[in-house]
């Protein structure tokens, strides 16, 4: 009897995971659409007092940082089904290859001179995307990029 019980809650429990893996979208799936550039954040480091610096990144330092980024200008991050990326920006687009690399938690991006770029893919939720990259420039610091999934993009999927 005991056995048996064993046996069937093994079942159970395997079986159940399936259904719950079944049920949680992949990250993949997840990127798919369109993206709102929301906010940039910067935070400094390099000194343990600098661990605390934290704050929204003016145009002035976002340029800067942007001069180590291929992107920088892009407000619309559009993913599609097929590896491609579209930069939208400033009344202009630009294509790149995207891919999630890692256990899904690297998005790396190929231009079409062939300069690659890793973002840390930190959070992504069906309205949110949060994405990392470390600044080696004067400021030593990691950059914080927040997108808003498009609602229109959100009625398309469904």
């Amino acid at each position: 009897m005991r056995f048996t019980t064993y046996i069937l809650l093994t079942i159970l429990a395997f079986g159940g995971m399936g259904w719950l893996r079944s049920q949680v979208e992949s990250p993949e799936r997840l990127i798919l659409g369109v993206w709102y550039e929301q906010a940039w954040e910067y935070e400094k480091v390099g000194t343990p007092a600098d661990l605390s610096y934290k704050d929204t990144v003016s145009e002035s330092v976002k340029n800067q940082l942007g001069k180590h980024l291929v992107i920088h200008s892009a407000e619309t991050w559009h993913f599609e089904k097929n590896g491609v990326l579209w930069l939208i920006g400033h009344g202009q687009a630009k294509q790149a290859r995207w891919r999630l690399k890692g256990r899904g938690h690297i998005l790396e991006l190929e231009h079409r001179n062939h300069v690659i770029e890793h973002y840390n893919l930190t959070e992504i939720t069906p309205d949110r995307l949060v994405l990392n990259f470390d600044s080696d420039i004067q400021v030593r610091g990691i950059a914080k990029l927040t997108f808003k999934r498009s609602r229109l993009a959100k009625k398309i999927q469904q």
